[in-house]
Parts: C-alpha cells; sequence; structure tokens
C-alpha cells in the first residue's frame, strides 16, 4: 500500500556510529523527518494541488541531540535521531501553519514525535537487546548533528522505500 506525508530529508550521520550489533543502519537517501503523515490518497493530483498552494515558509534549522528507541526501549524496532527541544518547538510550529492550510487531508498521528530513523532491527526484543539499545541511547547522548532545512516535500512511502514527490522551497 501506499502512503504519503510532508516531511523533509534529512541524511544525517553523527549518531551512526552509535548503532549497536543487530541493528541495520538506513540509507542516508532515506532517513527523514515526517511533519504530518497523510495515509493513502485517492485523490494525488488534489493532495499535490494542495501541497503546491502552501505559502512560503522561511527557512530554519533543526538540531538533533541524541538517540531515543521507537515505538519503546522494550520493544526497540528504530533507533532515532532525536531534535534538540528547540528544534521541536520550530517543527510544531512549521508542522501547524501546514496543517492549517491543508485541512482536508489532517494527520493521521494526533501526537507528534519528531524523529529521524536512523537503523532498524527485525531482532525480537530481549533482555539483551534492550542493554544494547539502552547503552546507545546513553553514549549518544554525546552526538549532535543539524541540518539547514531550505525544502520539504510530499512523500510516497511503498514497501519500505521513501521517494520525494513534490518539492516545495522555503524563503
Amino acid at each position: 500500500m501506499v502512503t504519503y506525508f510532508i516531511g523533509l530529508l534529512a541524511p544525517i550521520k553523527a549518531f551512526d556510529r552509535f548503532v549497536p550489533e543487530g541493528f541495520t543502519l538506513m540509507p542516508l537517501n532515506q532517513r527523514h523527518l515526517t511533519l504530518i503523515y497523510l495515509g493513502s490518497s485517492e485523490d494525488l493530483d488534489k493532495l499535490s494541488e494542495e501541497v503546491k498552494a502552501l505559502p512560503p515558509l522561511p527557512a530554519f534549522k533543526v538540531t538533533f541531540k541524541g538517540l531515543g528507541a521507537f515505538p519503546s526501549l522494550s520493544k526497540p524496532r528504530y533507533l532515532a535521531a532525536l531534535p534538540s527541544k528547540e528544534s521541536v518547538k520550530m517543527l510544531e510550529r512549521v508542522r501547524d501553519e501546514i496543517s492549517d492550510r491543508i485541512r482536508a487531508h489532517p494527520d493521521k498521528y494526533s501526537v507528534f514525535r519528531p524523529h529521524v530513523s536512523i537503523a532498524y532491527t527485525r531482532m525480537k526484543p530481549t533482555l539483551e537487546l534492550r542493554i544494547r539499545v539502552e547503552r546507545a541511547v546513553r553514549a549518544g547522548r554525546s552526538a549532535m548533528d543539524s541540518i539547514e532545512v531550505r525544502e520539504f516535500y510530499l512523500m510516497e512511502a511503498a514497501a519500505g522505500e521513501t521517494k520525494p514527490m513534490l518539492k516545495l522551497r522555503l524563503l
């Protein structure tokens, strides 16, 4: 099934060295931050037009500080870089600005947990895996990376791959 989201590319690498055994790094061209998950759409043309009609937004910087386990430490499937508190506030403002303009396609998730997945595992959750992930999260607190956001995208996700479909430049 094909789904759509509005997001930004985030090819960050500073956290890769903390990824423990049993996890696979995600390719840099697949690393992204989802601002708004739109789900599937029967009318892709209408969705594209709504996204094109968004007013220009100013460019901004996102700083990532530390790692997190998703969906949780007890069942880690992904390791993700987490934005700083200041960056989360900025991302929330940008997300709200976009959400206000595309009401016909509300975000499918009510809680916004911004992150960039950098690695995944298919291992069953065990105590050993949890210990490795906790160590990685602790060690990752010392790392930091930033991206300058000058565009965002309407993106398509299918079969574990994402690809930008429509680029929107920021001011």
